[in-house]
């Protein structure tokens, strides 16, 4: 027997299983048109989504301004963070669809930028299976690279594929896009600043002609060159990129696997810059992110509670709670989603439902009490 229709909180479903954008990719469209630029921290699991999510709601809630309006999703942390391996190529296209379809949820109503690597496709035309995984799950934008290796763009040992081969590969993704009918966007990089067979007015070059790339009207919506830093590479560019399309939307990786601090301001005798700085008033990017952002702060994290660990015992432990007393995360199992899907499990399961809540103990129950 379902339970009182009338007492149940009949938004709990929406939360539970309607956390999805009919045209995600629409959302960061107007996201961009309304604020100017899309600016999204690096998360790698559901957790760090919803936790994104969480601020950037409560600021909404309290009328206070947020920084970002997307997250972004790479595969440096993914391989980083499951596997305990570098971003060399060793997460598949299954892998990152079955992480995104448990974040994509978690980070509504912000919209989701997620690495697509070199396609996950050994020929051009499989790209299209790529498109469709991604477009299934809810993905906003995807960026695709022109790399004939397949690593993080701060790795040596990169090289780039032909020109000619990565505008098939965008001319079908292009293609795919239109005839499936998504809204997600594209996001072309190029690896040519740090690639072996690259440089500057390689980049430039490739650039312009990826985003000549159309389809039925589609073209990408942003262009990409990993690994820059240099403040005279960054004017060059976008000055080039600017004479050729003024209405070009550039993204740059403000990437945490780089020094921006003191390494930074010893390099180019500078401050580093802010998102003000790099977005330039609409004359610079309009698209911004910071990939490992989550993961830097958790491997941070976890390795202090651990070396605190191996010095005092339980006492770290000690000190975590009392860290966490009255932060919003200090409540972890509210934190998994349980206060919602309990409720849920009470109205589906009726009187029995309320029998077992009543007579068990634990965190939902009665009594949170152990049984003696």
């Amino acid at each position: 027997m379902v339970g009182d229709p009338k007492a149940f909180n009949y938004g709990i479903l929406h939360d539970l299983f309607r956390q999805r954008h009919e045209r995600p990719g629409d959302v960061l469209k107007l996201n961009f048109l309304k604020q100017g630029r899309i600016v999204a921290p690096g998360v790698h699991n559901a957790m760090g989504a919803k936790i994104a999510k969480d601020i950037w709601l409560e600021r909404q809630t309290q009328g206070q301004p947020c920084t970002f309006n997307a997250v972004y999703l790479g595969g440096w942390s993914v391989n980083a963070m499951l596997l305990g391996r570098p971003d060399m190529g060793f997460v598949p296209l299954s892998t990152m669809v079955m992480i995104g379809q448990y974040l994509i949820p978690h980070a509504h109503p912000l919209p989701v930028i997620m690495d697509a690597e070199t396609g996950f496709a050994p020929e051009p035309v499989v790209i299209a299976e790529t498109v469709r995984a991604y477009h299934g799950i809810g993905v906003a934008l995807a960026h695709l690279e022109d790399q004939s290796t397949r690593r993080c763009g701060n790795l040596g040992g990169k090289w780039c594929a032909d020109i000619e081969e990565m505008k098939t590969k965008i001319r079908c993704w292009l293609v795919a896009s239109e005839e499936i009918g998504t809204s997600m966007q594209l996001m072309v990089r190029t690896d040519a600043l740090t690639a072996g067979n690259g440089g500057l007015e390689n980049a430039i070059e490739r650039g312009k002609r990826y985003m000549d790339v159309e389809y039925g009207g589609r073209r990408p919506m942003i262009l990409w060159a990993d690994a820059m830093r240099d403040p005279v590479v960054i004017e060059r560019w976008v000055t080039e990129m600017r004479k050729h399309d003024p209405s070009m939307i550039l993204g740059i990786n403000y990437s945490p696997n780089k020094d921006w601090t003191s390494g930074y301001r010893a390099q180019f005798k500078r401050e580093p810059p802010t998102y003000a700085d790099l977005y330039d008033n609409g004359n610079g990017f309009g698209a911004i992110w910071h990939t490992t952002l989550q993961a830097r702060a958790d491997m941070e994290a976890g390795w202090n509670t651990f070396d605190d660990m191996a010095n005092n015992g339980a006492e770290s432990l000690w000190k975590l709670h009392d860290r966490q007393r009255g932060h919003a995360v200090g409540n972890p199992q509210r934190m998994s989603g349980a206060d919602l899907w309990q409720e849920f499990d009470r109205f589906i399961g009726g009187e029995a439902a309320a029998e077992r809540y009543k007579q068990s103990a634990g965190y939902g129950s009665t009594t949170t009490e152990e049984k003696k």
